[in-house]
């Protein structure tokens, strides 16, 4: 063995031979030790930089290190070709230089494992103890002059007793061993990766494992299908027991099982265990333990699994009620093995064929029930179908035991084992005898409605399958203008001008596709004019299934046509009439106990006054005293009677400020004629009143001052104008108070009518019938007169037209309330309002977009509101949002309507949808706030306040393309055409969502995905 080392010099002449022999000696055995060593043993030196810095050099490196490294030991001595630091892999230097300089400074051992790269570029691991050895200067340099450096080193290795450091010893060398310990590092990695896969396995296992210590029984371990089974995580089971999260009473029972399990020292299997867990209730389990011993075979773990059957065993207990329904059902039900002979009848078939169980078991049903009346085409079908094992479902005439027939729809579905082998048929009959008589009196009146349609009031129209004329009775042909010769043979599109034929093309499409409608739809007479007419339109069928034609009924509603464009122009003129009345007069709105219900921004500054503290109470928060009670006495007795009151008041402002109103007070009747709101409009006279007061004055000091004559005159000329002024607003309060008055007399007078008229027409459909009753044999005069009148259908007709008139009297009453609640867009101040009622007054004003017309079908709404709280925002600006939205979603339907591009596959809002869809769903979001029970660091359950809410208003359109989503609530942005948009809608929106409210306005878009604007509004203060 060679040493390769540089402390080997011995100074010439200062020894004799003896001792150069007995350091021979020594130097052998000193090799003998080291080559026995496992392991390079190393000394080096340790010197501080400059900077600080410790740097490690060898002195002495024996050759196993090159068993360990791949380089020889003499790279290393004194750094001759690199040093050791330098195959240290550079993410473990950092950390073996600290460690080494700790060591240094404060003399102690170190032991470290760390990396190296070898010199065939292999990474192993290494094992390094070592110790810094210290000693006073003039002691250490004694010992060098008598041992001598290689002795002196091989007593510091095998003895590992260092010099004791004190403030003047000094740090000599290092001494250590290197270790080779890759193999170890490597079995420890195989050891983790084996546990990991192990626990993998068990975490991944569907049925729960779990495994606890068998002296305090608490959990070591718990997998992923245990905290789904019981309903409780890993953090919170580990290293506690049953009693932690299950009562008392089942606790002490497991822990009961689990002691018989170590006493008795085998596993147990309990195939059905009830367990009420706090969090999923109650659940059944199948639950195996088995005890685990030490070596000494005490008992150390106990290992359990459970798997939860509550499903299994919830459906043995559905398969045992089905078991009774299939026994009491009225219909009847056989099963038959294989070859068709009945296994079993319930008691429905019992009822309905007269036979029991027990003759018909093992019979064929055929051979029971068929008889001479039966059709043999059907009892061909079903042979066949019970020969190739297929279902087979058709009607067939049996017989009763009693011999009598009877009629029954059978379905009959063949019965397959798992093997795929037929086990058997069950059939379930139906009795439908009463239905084919039924039937058959159909067919026998078929003929009498046939006159009936000939002589009818509404048009009947018949087309076949390529939209040609086949029939259209007397009345179609006066309602066009044409004979029914005429008509027959002409397509229906003969009959349309072009700006209705591509509707039209659309509804042709739609009967051929088996849907029936009921529309709108304007027709060309023969004259040029045009013909709106309700369209009920069926689809007809061949026997085959084979489209053959449509039936439309036509119903003339060309006077209401008319009547609806008026009542909208109505509607109009009242919108800018209130309009013009808020901007220039001071309103207020009372109920009919005198409570104030709105107030709009005029009164407000007048009476310095917020809504808030407005709304709910009376005007006596603004009366001055100034008024006697005789006068408000006289002025209720005049408004309770339905009149107009008129008159000058003087009030007072929150700030004590006294002011002249000129006031008018307009009652609004209800249906029964009695005042039920009223609305008091009001003109600022006070400078007209002080005018008045300085006349007055005047008058009286005239004599005195006649200096002041001309100053008066002008004041009575500009007390004059403001007069004229004044009278000219007066005449404008009575000119709207008249509208309000004159239109709801008449509504409130045809809807309370309506009633009667319906009563009265009850009484005489009763008399009528009665009569019919009482003469069944009517003379030939009434008899004509009752085909000429056609008595039967003006008996159903004239009830739906009275439910129309209802029906369009109170839409009136809806669409007035709708404007009120709508116009809130003056409101400045924020107010406490439900939400569902702004969307329902904009989705009323909007109705007329929604329905089906004559240009396109009915748009779907699906409202899914949640349950709102009450919320503090600006209403009137919430509904412009509401109005924007849904507007643009409309005008995005329509456009898919005309483009036939609707929204597709999973990621839409509302996908699969074929049909145009506006879906608006309201929910809300809550805030978490975790409450820390008094004596646990175990959280409660969670608290759910609510923060805000959220209003999703979708549409199956087209979507939005990404370029122009990038600039959506960009201001005068827009994609419409020129005059259909002014491109402010979103980005007022916008404002009024993030800006006003402090909310989130968000648009989930794309193309061919729909679209989809979420409004997140925050709760504020909530009101119960």
């Amino acid at each position: 063995m060679q040493i390769s080392s540089n402390s080997s010099k011995f100074k010439n002449g200062e020894h004799n031979n003896e001792d150069g022999s007995s350091l021979l000696k020594s130097e052998e055995r000193y090799k003998n030790l080291v080559a026995n060593i496992p392991g390079a043993v190393y000394r080096c030196t340790c010197e501080y930089t400059d900077a600080g810095e410790l740097t490690r050099t060898m002195a002495f490196l024996s050759e196993a290190v090159q068993e360990i490294s791949g380089y020889p030991s003499s790279d290393f001595i004194n750094d001759r070709v690199r040093s050791f630091s330098s195959i240290i892999h550079p993410q473990d230097r950092k950390n073996v230089d600290a460690t080494v300089k700790k060591s240094v400074a404060t003399r102690t051992s170190y032991i470290l494992e760390y990396r190296i790269v070898r010199a065939d570029g292999e990474i192993s691991w290494v094992y390094e103890k070592g110790k810094a050895v210290c000693c006073e200067a003039e002691e250490a340099r004694g010992k060098q002059e008598e041992q001598g450096e290689i002795e002196g080193f091989l007593s510091a290795v095998v003895s590992p007793v260092s010099p004791i450091a004190n403030s003047v010893c000094r740090v000599v060398y290092l001494d250590g061993v290197i270790l080779d310990i890759t193999e170890r590092k490597r079995a420890e990695e195989n050891l983790r990766n084996t546990q990991d896969f192990l626990n993998a396995v068990l975490q991944n296992l569907p049925i729960s494992v779990f495994i606890k210590d068998a002296v305090e029984q608490k959990f070591i371990y718990w997998n992923t299908a245990s905290e789904e089974l019981f309903g409780y995580s890993r953090d919170e089971v580990i290293l506690n027991n049953a009693a932690g999260f299950l009562d008392s009473e089942q606790a002490n029972y497991l822990q009961a099982q689990d002691l018989e399990v170590f006493a008795t020292r085998k596993g147990v299997d309990l195939p059905e265990q009830t367990l009420e867990l706090p969090r999923l209730g109650k659940r059944i389990l199948h639950t195996k333990k088995v005890p685990l011993f030490d070596d000494s075979g005490a008992p150390k773990y106990i290992l359990g699994i459970a798997e939860d059957i509550t499903e299994s065993k919830n459906t043995e207990t559905e398969l045992s009620r089905l078991a009774i329904v299939a026994q009491k059902t009225q219909n009847g039900v056989i099963i038959t093995d294989a070859q068709g002979c009945i296994e079993w009848v319930n008691e429905g078939f019992t009822r309905i064929s007269g036979y029991v169980l027990a003759e018909m078991q093992g019979k064929k049903p055929g051979d029971v029930l068929q008889g001479p009346e039966t059709d043999p085409l059907t009892i061909a079908q079903l042979r066949s179908a019970l020969a190739a094992g297929v279902p087979f479902n058709q009607e067939i005439y049996n017989y009763k035991k009693n011999g009598k027939g009877y009629w029954v729809a059978l379905s009959i579905a063949p019965i397959y084992q798992e093997n795929g082998e037929l086990e058997g048929f069950i059939a379930v009959q139906t009795d439908i005898t009463d239905r084919k008589q039924a039937e058959e009196t159909l067919r026998e009146r078929e003929n009498y409605y046939r006159c009936i349609v000939e002589t009818a009031s509404e048009g009947v129209w018949m087309f076949d399958s390529e939209s040609i004329t086949t029939f259209a009775n007397s009345r179609m042909g006066e309602m066009l203008g044409y004979t029914v010769e005429e008509m027959l043979g002409r397509s229906l599109f003969e009959f349309i001008d072009s700006d209705s034929r591509k509707i039209a093309e659309t509804y042709v499409k739609r009967r051929r596709q088996g849907i029936s409608e009921r529309h709108d739809f304007k027709f060309t007479r023969k004259d040029g004019s045009h013909l709106w007419a309700i369209v009920s339109a069926t689809p007809m069928f061949d026997a085959e299934g084979e489209f053959s034609g449509v039936l439309r009924m036509i119903t003339d509603i060309s006077d209401r046509k008319q009547a609806e464009a008026e009542l909208r122009q109505t509607l109009k003129e009242l919108e800018f009439e209130k309009f013009a009345l808020d901007q220039s007069a001071i309103v207020s709105n009372t109920d009919e106990f005198g409570a104030i219900t709105y107030v709009n921004d005029q009164f407000c500054e007048q009476f310095k006054y917020s809504r808030e503290e407005l709304i709910g109470k009376t005007h006596r928060l603004v009366n001055s005293g100034y008024h006697s009670a005789d006068f408000f006495k006289k002025l209720w007795s005049t408004i309770r009677q339905g009149k107009v009151w008129r008159g000058e008041m003087k009030n007072q402002a929150k700030d004590g400020t006294l002011f002249w109103l000129d006031t008018t007070i307009v009652p609004f009747l209800n249906t029964n004629g009695q005042p039920h709101q009223y609305v008091a409009i009001r003109k600022d006279i006070t400078k007209r009143k002080h005018a008045e007061e300085a006349v007055r004055l005047s008058e009286s000091q005239l004599r005195a001052k006649n200096q002041e004559l001309a100053k008066a005159l002008r004041d009575v000329h500009k007390t004059q104008s403001m007069m004229v002024q004044n009278e000219k607003m007066v005449s404008l309060g009575q000119l709207v108070a008249g509208v309000a008055h004159e239109i709801n007399n008449p509504v409130s007078f045809i809807y309370g009518n309506v009633m009667h008229a319906d009563d009265y027409f009850k009484d005489l459909l009763k008399l009528l019938q009665l009569y019919q009753k009482e003469y069944p044999h009517p003379t030939p005069a009434i008899k004509q007169e009752i085909d000429d009148v056609d008595l039967n259908f003006l008996l159903k007709d004239l009830p739906m037209l009275l439910s129309s008139m209802k029906m369009g009297a109170e839409r009136i009453r809806q669409i007035v309330l709708s404007l009120k609640n709508f116009s809130r867009l003056d409101e400045a101040e924020q107010k406490q309002v439900d939400i569902h009622e702004g969307i329902e007054s904009t989705l009323l004003i909007l109705q007329h977009r929604l329905k089906e017309t004559a240009g396109r079908p009915k748009i779907l709404l699906l409202k899914e509101f949640g349950n709102l709280p009450r919320v503090q925002c600006y209403a009137g600006q919430l509904n412009q949002v509401f109005m924007n939205i849904i507007g643009n979603a409309i005008d995005a339907l329509e456009e898919a309507m005309e483009t036939g591009q609707w929204a597709e596959g999973e990621q839409a809002p509302i996908p699969y949808c074929p049909s145009p869809t506006l879906r608006i769903c309201t929910e809300v979001k809550y805030e978490q706030d975790t409450l820390m029970q008094a004596d646990s660091a175990v959280s409660d359950a969670s608290v759910r306040h609510p923060s805000h809410i959220v209003i999703r208003i979708a549409d199956n359109g087209p979507g939005i393309p990404i370029d122009v989503h990038e600039r959506l609530f960009d201001p005068f942005f827009t994609t419409k055409e020129p005059g259909k948009g002014t491109g402010l809608g979103l980005s007022i929106s916008y404002q009024i969502v993030v800006e006003k409210h402090g909310g989130q306005l968000k648009c989930h878009s794309a193309p061919g995905q729909g679209t989809e604007f979420a409004i997140e509004i925050p709760v504020g203060k909530i009101v119960s």
